[in-house]
């Protein structure tokens, strides 16, 4: 799996974000855990900095994602026979603000590691199985945080140490700035971090896959009007931005909207004591997000009594510098109709990009990767790239093909 995430990671063109918020806080805490006062290590599998974490449910090995941003487990695909009905049911809210009414299911024994935890709340939904290609088979929710469990994530060694143990990792914390968390009346993580325009509130998603920072184009455009001095910053780090048509993924399915939004490299984000450097930010969310690319760059300390995350860079250096070149080529990738016969995954391209100055526009077919043949989403998602120029093949829907080299 190491080759073909690291693929996903260098030829990123298709970022999808994942948060599940729902209303019924007493419902979503009611499960137990086996252990009392225990520590374990679990080895775990990281994919574009999204956390892994492989447990047994009735008997097979499922690859659950760590999601900061879901106050409560989801599964993806349709119900299990292992699924128990909880009888209950809540009012729920995907990173598309698509709204639904969900019944909650339970996992009536989900093993990780050595612990157990029984009656598991999941929300169950298809919506995202085009985009994950089987990599996730579902997500576990932020609530084990908010119960009391602490973790450690080596996200360059993929280990996972997770403890109810209170301070166990003050060792580990010490020279190394805490960065509160609140959740309020939600679940989900938020933390100030500082821009050069603004000190802002952000959610922490770890189910925001791949992706770095994103503001609403609203929001800016507020503190725009409302401050030159912002305005002017904000002028002069816009590397895009238009009215277009975009496409992204949430839990229950993707969305097609011509929204106003773009791109602002931005070159120092500061969350704690760790400054990312040259940062593309994405302005067409309806979240303030911090996502899993962080994750890439640094281990991640979530202490829960203290309400606290720590953060590890990888090699000791608290100033990250972040290569954005594969991020703003512009391309997003959607799957067609089920009755197109034209092709099986559409493109979707922001104007002004490295894309459409190569000639690709919104609605071109992609029809080959490398001389691989594309017949769905996932034959590009699950392809072992190796890290270099990778040469596409695109068709117009009037017929035209079109060749570039990303």
């Amino acid at each position: 799996m190491k080759n073909h995430i690291k693929a996903i990671i260098i030829a990123i063109l298709f970022v999808f974000a994942v948060f599940l918020q729902a209303s019924a806080q007493k419902l979503i805490m009611d499960y137990s855990i086996s252990e009392k006062h225990f520590v374990d290590t679990i080895k775990i599998k990281m994919w574009k900095g999204a956390i892994i974490i492989p447990v047994e449910i009735d008997g097979e090995t499922k690859n659950m994602m760590f999601d900061t941003g879901a106050n409560m487990g989801f599964w993806i695909g349709t119900e299990e026979a292992w699924m128990v009905p909880s009888g209950n049911s809540t009012n729920t809210v995907d990173s598309q603000n698509q709204k639904k009414k969900s019944s909650i299911m339970t996992i009536p024994s989900m093993k990780m590691g050595n612990i157990t935890i029984k009656d598991y709340p999941i929300v169950v939904s298809d919506g995202l199985s085009d985009f994950t290609c089987g990599i996730i088979d579902g997500a576990i929710g932020f609530d084990l945080a908010v119960k009391g469990i602490s973790f450690k994530f080596d996200t360059q060694d993929s280990l996972m140490i997770v403890t109810d143990r209170k301070g166990f990792f003050n060792k580990e914390e010490r020279g190394h700035q805490k960065v509160k968390y609140k959740h309020y009346s939600k679940i989900d993580p938020k933390v100030w971090v500082q821009f050069p325009f603004i000190r802002a509130k952000m959610d922490f998603d770890s189910g925001y896959i791949g992706g770095w920072f994103c503001f609403p184009q609203q929001t800016l455009d507020i503190w725009a009007k409302q401050d030159p001095k912002i305005k002017q910053q904000l002028d002069a780090m816009t590397v895009n931005r238009d009215t277009t048509f975009m496409t992204a993924a949430g839990l229950f399915g993707y969305s097609n909207e011509t929204i106003v939004g773009g791109e602002i490299v931005v070159p120092e984000i500061t969350i704690g004591d760790l400054v990312f450097k040259n940062v593309c930010v994405k302005t067409t969310s309806p979240k303030r997000l911090i996502g899993s690319a962080v994750l890439e760059h640094t281990s991640l300390i979530i202490d829960s009594p203290k309400k606290s995350f720590v953060f590890l860079p990888h090699d000791g250096n608290h100033e990250i510098t972040v290569n954005n070149k594969d991020k703003i080529t512009g391309m997003n990738f959607k799957p067609a109709a089920d009755d197109d016969t034209l092709g099986a995954v559409k493109i979707v391209v922001r104007k002004g990009t490295e894309a459409y100055k190569k000639g690709l526009r919104t609605g071109d077919y992609l029809i080959s990767v490398d001389g691989n043949p594309i017949s769905c989403l996932c034959d590009y998602v699950l392809k072992k790239h190796q890290g270099k120029t990778e040469h596409f093949v695109f068709r117009s829907p009037e017929g035209e093909i079109k060749e570039a080299d990303f």
